[in-house]
């Protein structure tokens, strides 16, 4: 509408000019030097809009020839740019299929026009490991650092991911603690490191790490838990097989509170205390723990302490009388204390329940004791039946 009233004004302008001039032509004297121009009004304003539109047209055309060297480079660099973002297009689908040689060919050839440098070193450098040529890898690692300095994190994270997935483990904890160096608290780093103490077996550097991998979610929930739980258990146990006495002691004794009762850091302590025959100090600490969580493993170990007490034992029967750990248990505290009937009829609950060679052993070793060979004879059979079934071979058919 705007553009309609402007013509129309621009078109009214015009006729009332050229009105005006009909009546009046006017005159106009051009003088310069020796040369003199004498025209009507009407015809110099034409003639000087027509010398404006000459002169327009010519610095236009002088401007884009001029222009041109400038715009043929232009498009030649726009050429390799799209000629660059191509390959590397191919060569991330190729990285994908795992085509690694014909990957990593195209992202370095696509290098001189690529507006992603980082990402093709990076990509080049991950199928230059998986070609096994860790040479090259570490070059392009190198040479990603200098084609943007200021991703110095980048680069050194995906060196420490490609040197653990290579089981170089010195040289992706020396990369890990230059990294904890320039990003203390980083996420990520902190979890490599966790993946690397729990590969090479270091579980005194893992507990130590353990709080800071809770304080920045990095591993939260159950799953800090079996990481927790397993760090524990696995320094528990090379602390046992060194045989440091007052070391055990001491790491079990600062355990965290939620491992207080861990079934399985509290089986493994009391096995190691009935083998130094601290009986009394394993006998305490499995029926605390049996108090907190009833667990088979935990009942069993309980009736192969000498200072069990069977009444304790037959207080958990009241609430578990379908354990055969438990049963198994109350039969050996019975045999213990010469209770032969007693002893019998529980280890006979515990076969009925769940037949397990220790309570055929138990059962036949018992009868043995009461001159019952046919029957113990039996029982040992029967115990041997069930080793030798859980140790057969399967066979495939064809």
């Amino acid at each position: 509408m705007i553009r309609i009233i402007f013509i129309f004004i621009v078109l009214l302008a015009s006729v009332l000019l050229g009105i005006f001039l009909q009546k009046d032509p006017g005159y106009v004297l051009i003088t310069l030097n020796k040369w003199t121009i004498e025209t009507t009004l009407w015809v110099a304003i034409i003639g000087f809009i027509v010398a404006f539109f000459a002169m327009y047209f010519f610095t236009s055309l002088l401007s884009w020839v001029l222009g041109l060297p400038g715009a043929w480079k232009r498009w030649l660099a726009k050429r390799r740019v799209r000629k660059a973002r191509a390959k590397t297009r191919q060569g991330l689908i190729e990285f994908s299929e795992g085509h690694w040689q014909n990957a990593k060919n195209h992202l370095i050839k696509a290098l001189p026009g690529t507006d992603t440098p980082l990402l093709n070193y990076l990509t080049a450098a991950r199928a230059a490991q998986e070609l096994g040529d860790y040479k090259l890898r570490d070059d392009y690692l190198r040479d990603a650092q200098q084609s943007m300095p200021e991703a110095k994190i980048a680069v050194e994270l995906t060196q420490a991911q490609l040197q653990l997935a290579n089981q170089q483990w010195e040289q992706a904890l020396a990369t890990l603690k230059h990294l904890q160096d320039l990003a203390p608290n980083h996420p990520y780093v902190l979890k490599l490191l966790s993946k690397l103490y729990e590969q090479v077996r270091d579980w005194p550097q893992l507990i130590a790490l353990l709080p800071e991998l809770r304080r920045h979610q990095v591993i939260t929930g159950a799953d800090y838990l079996r990481l927790q739980q397993h760090a524990y258990l696995e320094a528990l146990l090379d602390s046992i097989k060194h045989n440091h006495p007052d070391a055990v002691d001491e790491f079990f004794t600062t355990r965290p509170k939620a491992l207080a009762y861990n079934p399985e850091i509290i089986a493994v302590y009391s096995h190691y205390l009935l083998k130094q025959e601290r009986n009394s100090e394993a006998e305490t600490l499995l029926r605390r723990t049996l108090v907190k969580q009833f667990n088979e493993e935990l009942i069993s170990l309980y009736g192969q302490t000498k200072d069990a007490k069977l009444k304790f034992a037959e207080e958990q029967l009241n609430d578990h009388p379908h354990s055969s750990a438990l049963l198994l248990c109350l039969g050996r505290l019975s045999k213990t204390k010469n209770l032969w009937g007693k002893a019998r009829s529980y280890f006979e609950k515990s076969i009925q329940l769940s037949p397990s060679p220790e309570a055929y052993l138990e059962l036949g070793t018992l009868l043995e004791h009461l001159n019952d060979r046919e029957q113990a004879s039996e029982a040992f059979h029967q115990g041997l039946l069930l080793i030798t079934k859980n140790s057969r071979p399967t066979l495939r058919s064809n």
